[in-house]
């Protein structure tokens, strides 16, 4: 029998389905991750208003019987306080977000920065509702009361605001996929769609891998495997704009917490807060880079348009940092374990034979060169040593290039070139390394030719790519070449070939154009410079302007 939805049974039936799920969340949650705080904003976002005051009943009674059970123990007057659903409080200031700033603007995208604002508002009452019980509680005799100290206090506020983030996003993501899948056929589709694949293939392996690393690791090893757990954040932010955001930063949290070894791991919560500010911001990068935005933006938006560009930009250039900070730590790793290793085997070779003696210095080698190969992949040792033009004439290309036969070559020109902002350099390194891995996905190449030349039109700052391949006799053709999944490896790429190109080079206001002949296979792009490094009134030049500057 289906409810009326404004019937009493309908309101019954919101309260039992909140109190329900109030209570399979609060036993899966810890003071810093706070998974009912999620549900509370969820709903508030969400539901009609008709139907708060079932809100309010449904989170009423599970925190009315936790307070009252344990009444004995902690005394009357926290048991008072504790039957008080916060949601009470937060209903009002929820409220006025709703019609102060939509939840949705006109063309119907989210207003991620209204969401991200409740968000806040939500942790602030979850940490003074949970700062006010704690201080009222009553120990039972000889023992302590525990005292409310400002890290108490920031402990509640990043459960509130982690636990949200862990859950509205999502649910707003699933919003309207749920109202799209009504039939079996329509599930099937999207479950074969490219959104659940990438989940699947390039949320879910990374994430197991860095929580099975961070238990079997040490304490160190441990805490950059947390931190690494943001990367397939970005990558889904880059792939599907916020709702990647929103399905990846879900399961990132869980990952982190998992991790988890003692109650309020410092550690743990240290990783949490940058695992937030990073969703955070990507989901506020990943509202501008919604694939159906810019074609429902109105004309008059542009300055919109070019901020979140800017944003997109500042945002890729701070995961290069982290990167850069990751290969260095793994780096730091590395020397620690062939320090320890080192030390062990002197002290066992007075009772280890020659060859086992051997054997055990070869695995230390090995290990401390899969180390420096792995931070190598992240950030190049070249570029933080050598500079640019280094790294694109001796780095990781030109190993890639030997690795598979091929002959490689690399020119550089244009003072323009030098002056470009630095995540200009590192966005054109990482297509060359897309590129080199796209060509070498469809076949085997005899030489690679790389050309990058900088320059300026119209007090703008552009830089022109050309990767030009020589192709490999007919007989090697329209197959991989062998040794194309050790340069995935080596250049530290995610072999998504040129649509990944395509939409990296577009938020450096950039094009792509690919060239085949019967000899050579050849890719060539143009970039613009970063748009805070340049006035937002240039106009965008195109290949024409580029090649006769």
């Amino acid at each position: 029998m289906r409810l009326r939805s404004d019937g009493w049974m309908g309101h019954v039936a919101v309260a039992l389905a909140y109190a329900a799920s109030y209570m399979l969340l609060r036993s899966m949650s810890v003071s810093h991750w706070n998974l009912p705080a999620g549900l509370r904003v969820a709903c508030l976002l969400l539901v009609p208003y008709r139907y708060w005051p079932a809100l309010i009943v449904g989170e009423a009674l599970p925190v009315t019987y936790l307070g009252w059970s344990n009444q004995q123990d902690f005394g009357w007057v926290w048991a008072s306080l504790m039957s008080i659903p916060p949601i009470l409080f937060s209903a009002p200031a929820f409220a006025w977000c709703r019609r102060r700033m939509p939840l949705f603007h006109a063309d119907g995208r989210v207003n991620m920065a209204m969401v991200l604002s409740t968000i806040l508002v939500g942790a602030l009452v979850t940490a003074l509702a949970s700062t006010a019980t704690l201080a009222t509680m009553q120990m039972p005799h000889g023992q302590q009361a525990p005292a409310v100290t400002a890290r108490i206090v920031l402990g509640y506020f990043l459960g509130g605001f982690m636990g949200a983030l862990t859950l509205a996003p999502a649910a707003l993501a699933l919003r309207p996929w749920l109202a799209r899948l009504r039939t079996p056929v329509a599930w099937l589709a999207a479950l074969r769609g490219r959104f659940f694949s990438d989940v699947a293939l390039g949320v879910v392996p990374p994430l197991l891998l860095l929580t099975w690393l961070a238990s079997v690791g040490n304490a160190e090893t441990m805490q950059v495997c947390r931190i690494a757990m943001f990367l397939p954040v970005a990558w889904m932010t880059l792939r599907h704009g916020w709702p990647g955001a929103a399905a990846a930063g879900t399961l990132a949290s869980v990952a982190v917490q998992l991790t988890e070894t003692v109650v309020r791991d410092p550690s743990v919560i240290q990783a949490q807060t940058l695992i937030a500010f990073a969703i955070s911001t990507l989901l506020l990068l990943g509202s501008r880079l919604a694939p159906h935005a810019a074609g429902q933006r109105d004309t008059h938006d542009g300055g919109d348009a070019l901020r979140g560009f800017e944003l997109a930009q500042q945002g890729l250039y701070q995961e290069e940092l982290r990167l850069r900070q990751t290969a260095e730590a793994l780096e730091r790793i590395g020397l620690s374990m062939r320090d320890s290793q080192k030390r062990l085997l002197d002290r066992l070779r007075p009772v280890l034979p020659d060859n086992l003696e051997h054997m055990y210095a070869r695995h230390v080698a090995i290990t401390q060169h899969e180390m420096h190969r792995l931070a190598d992949a992240l950030y190049p040792r070249t570029w933080r040593e050598r500079g640019v033009p280094a790294t694109f004439q001796d780095g990781p290309l030109l190993r890639a290039a030997a690795l598979v036969g091929a002959t490689y070559e690399c020119d550089l020109a244009g003072r323009e070139l030098e002056q470009l902002a630095p995540d200009v350099h590192m966005m054109l390194y990482r297509l060359a390394c897309e590129v080199m891995v796209y060509v070498l996905a469809r076949e085997p190449v005899r030489r690679i030719h790389l050309q990058i030349r900088g320059g300026q039109t119209h007090g703008r700052r552009w830089v022109v790519m050309r990767m030009t391949c020589a192709r490999a006799a007919q007989a090697h053709r329209d197959r991989p070449a062998p040794e194309w999944k050790q340069v995935v490896s080596l250049l530290g790429t995610n072999g998504q070939g040129m649509p990944s190109v395509h939409d990296r080079a577009q938020i450096y206001g950039g094009i792509v154009h690919e060239r085949d002949t019967h000899d050579q296979l050849g890719v060539s792009l143009l970039l613009h410079d970063a748009l805070r490094a340049a006035p937002l009134v240039s106009p965008v030049i195109s290949f024409h302007q580029a090649a006769s500057a």
